[in-house]
């Protein structure tokens, strides 16, 4: 019983000088008489200036306790002289018996006008970089990181009035709060924060609240209830759109160097993303699997959320409905996407597509059930959007010489390789079917073949290359059309209602030029067509033939028909085509009643059209013409046809003299 008094009153005067030590130094030590040393230890081990402007209160018990007032770490040198760190007030606390025992466990550390400024200096290096790195200091960081090493004790966290800066991005108002850390147990945080990139109209709040999970000795950590939201302005949009992004779970495995999210859901807007995710090795050669679906929106009130103007069209139901889903896979190879669907209003497209391969290069393979282009065209009958100026033409426009070499990298296509399949397409008035697109590009050279589909009972086959590899993009086509109705297929063209009647067309030519007036000048090859059954439409031959009988005959000039229009049973010719200019000496237009032969040239650029035809009455009641010259000038829109005057006149005059030499025998003077 004694030795036990004895104890207890050792233990009792140990307490007592512990407390009289403490009392003493709470009354005796005023820490800001120690402002110049801090200082200097800090800018030893940091080379950077501390300044410590506001009082420093030191307290003692129940907890060892230290606040500053306003404080600020400057840059290292080679930055400016701004602070790198400041804020306006600063307190942690530790409990003091752990404290005696060796043990370090904190109550809340707070901070309050935290003002981050990140900078770099003109050799790139970041302000917060090599920060405190002196050897003792990485000692001490490596021996804390050993697996094993327990976490601090520390009652929580609490950061309010924060702001960050990086050049182009400030985050403001930051304020955090978390619960205690240590041990095994689960710590809630949360934070908000708003952010701004300087551009007027623009910024983002953030709000996030997460459970965390760590077990440092394994070096696992989990996020639970993973919840982060907030608001998204955009310039020259109303009202902000609402944004969130949820998991229920987040797991990071540093040891195992592995990231799971099981399930999660973005949604901006009216737009909903979900799905899953799995990372390895994600401390050196990253990679990914997991699968993604969007939601159906509607593209029409969602793409303005992203600054996408969607134009008006035809089709006021069009862009209504959009949504997709797809398998992922990243990773050093690349990146997948398998068991891809997107449907788009009517229309269903499903396949694979892959960035892989080194260099990288796009591979895929594509299926589209059906679409019809007519919804998406504009509603004043033109394209939905005007195709943008190649540097060829805004060179011209600017009367800036363009760079070859930058303008032949920049319109350069990445390598692919791919098939895309359509069931049926609609483009007013044609209907395709069974189309099948085989695309290569490799190396700058863009090969399209074999190209197939079925038009309107006919068929189309082509082989397509454009060869980017130089300054100027050259073009080769070898294009065929069998048993197609030429009236449909030059509906939507210049040449709309000139031309009807069933046939074939072949073409093979080669061009260079970045714009398409540039290609037609250049273009060179052969062209050849046979057609059937039709008519050429604002043009009468047979009108020209008896306006020219009524000329010679010196009678009164003929009645035109309404409208104007020749039927042919067959139309055949075939044209060399030099520089955008195509020359032809084998035209036939044939019926039963008419002959028509002729040659002569239309230039592809100007539209411009010269040719000099002969034309012959077969069957004709009271007919007596054969071989009336014609000539029809102008443009192919817009042809003028007349009779060849001059021509006719030289063919009348020597009609006579054969018949004067026949009637005197003398027929075989001059030959044949």
């Amino acid at each position: 019983m004694r030795t036990v008094k004895i104890l207890a009153g050792v233990v009792g005067g140990i307490i007592v000088l512990i407390a009289a030590g403490l009392l003493a130094v709470w009354l005796l030590v005023n820490p800001n008489d120690y402002r110049a040393r801090i200082a200097a230890a800090v800018e030893e081990s940091t080379g950077r200036d501390l300044q410590l402007k506001g009082d420093i209160k030191l307290s003692v018990f129940p907890w060892v306790a230290l606040q500053l007032g306003p404080a600020s770490l400057g840059n290292p040198p080679g930055f400016q002289e701004e602070p790198f760190l400041a804020f306006n007030h600063a307190a942690v606390r530790v409990q003091l018996l752990p404290l005696l025992a060796k043990r370090l466990e904190f109550d809340r550390i707070e901070l309050d006008g935290l003002d981050l400024r990140l900078r770099k200096n003109a050799q790139g290096t970041g302000n917060w970089e090599n920060f405190g790195r002196t050897p003792k200091s990485a000692t001490l960081q490596s021996a804390e990181s050993q697996p094993g090493a327990p976490l601090l004790q520390l009652a929580g966290i609490s950061v309010t009035n924060g702001r960050v800066s990086y050049p182009g991005l400030v985050v403001e108002k930051f304020t955090l709060e978390t619960g205690a850390f240590g041990g095994h147990g689960v710590t809630p945080i949360s934070l908000a924060f708003g952010a701004n990139r300087g551009v007027a109209g623009e910024s983002v709040t953030v709000n996030a609240k997460f459970d965390l999970g760590a077990d440092s000795a394994m070096k696992q950590w989990r996020l639970e209830a993973v919840n982060l939201s907030g608001l998204l302005s955009r310039p020259g949009v109303d009202r902000p759109a609402q944004w969130e992004i949820s998991a229920p779970a987040i797991e990071v495995d540093l040891a195992g160097r592995t990231f799971g999210v099981p399930a999660f859901a973005v949604s901006y807007s009216s737009a909903r993303l979900t799905g899953k995710l799995q990372a390895t090795k994600i401390l050196d050669d990253l990679e990914m699997t997991g699968s993604v679906t969007l939601m159906p929106l509607v593209l029409r009130e969602f793409a303005p959320r992203l600054g996408i103007a969607v134009p008006r069209t035809r089709d006021p139901r069009a862009f209504a409905q959009l949504s997709a889903s797809s398998d992922f896979a990243y990773g050093a190879s690349g990146v997948r996407l398998e068991q891809m669907q997107a449907q788009l209003d009517d229309t269903h497209l499903k396949g694979s597509v892959a960035l892989a391969g080194e260099p990288r290069a796009v591979k895929f393979e594509l299926t589209v059930d059906q679409i019809d282009l007519d919804r998406y065209l504009s509603d004043d009958h033109g394209a939905a959007t005007a195709l943008p100026k190649v540097a060829a033409e805004s060179a011209q426009s600017t009367g800036k010489p363009e760079d070859s070499a930058q303008t032949a990298e920049a319109s350069r296509m990445p390598d692919a390789d791919g098939t895309l399949s359509v069931g049926s397409l609609h483009f007013s008035p044609l209907d395709f079917s069974n189309v099948r697109l085989t695309l290569a590009s490799k190396a700058g050279v863009l090969h399209l073949f074999p190209s197939l589909a079925q038009i309107d009972g006919g068929s189309y086959s082509g082989n397509i290359t454009i060869d980017h590899r130089g300054a100027t993009p050259v073009l080769s086509i070898d294009e065929h059309l069998s048993g197609v109705d030429m009236s449909r297929l030059l509906a939507s063209t210049s040449y709309k209602g000139r031309l009807s009647g069933h046939g074939n067309v072949n073409v093979k030519a080669a061009a260079r030029g970045a714009a398409l007036d540039a290609v037609m000048q250049s273009l060179n090859g052969h062209f050849d067509a046979n057609l059937a059954g039709g008519a050429l439409e604002g043009i009468d031959l047979g009108y020209e033939l008896r306006q020219a009988e009524a000329l010679i005959k010196h009678e009164a000039q003929p009645a035109r028909s309404n409208p104007p229009r020749t039927r042919f049973d067959a139309v055949k010719m075939s044209a060399q085509i030099t520089n955008g200019v195509a020359k032809t000496s084998d035209l036939t237009i044939s019926s039963a009643v008419l002959r028509v032969t002729g040659q002569g040239s239309a230039n592809l650029v100007s539209k411009g059209i010269d040719f000099q035809m002969l034309a012959s009455v077969l069957q004709s009641p009271g007919a007596t013409l054969a071989d009336v010259p014609l000539k029809i000038t102008g443009t192919y829109v817009d042809p003028t046809v007349r009779p060849d005057v001059e021509a006719l006149a030289k063919g009348q005059l020597k009609q006579k003299l054969l018949d004067v030499l026949k009637k005197n025998g003398l027929e075989g003077l001059f030959g044949k």
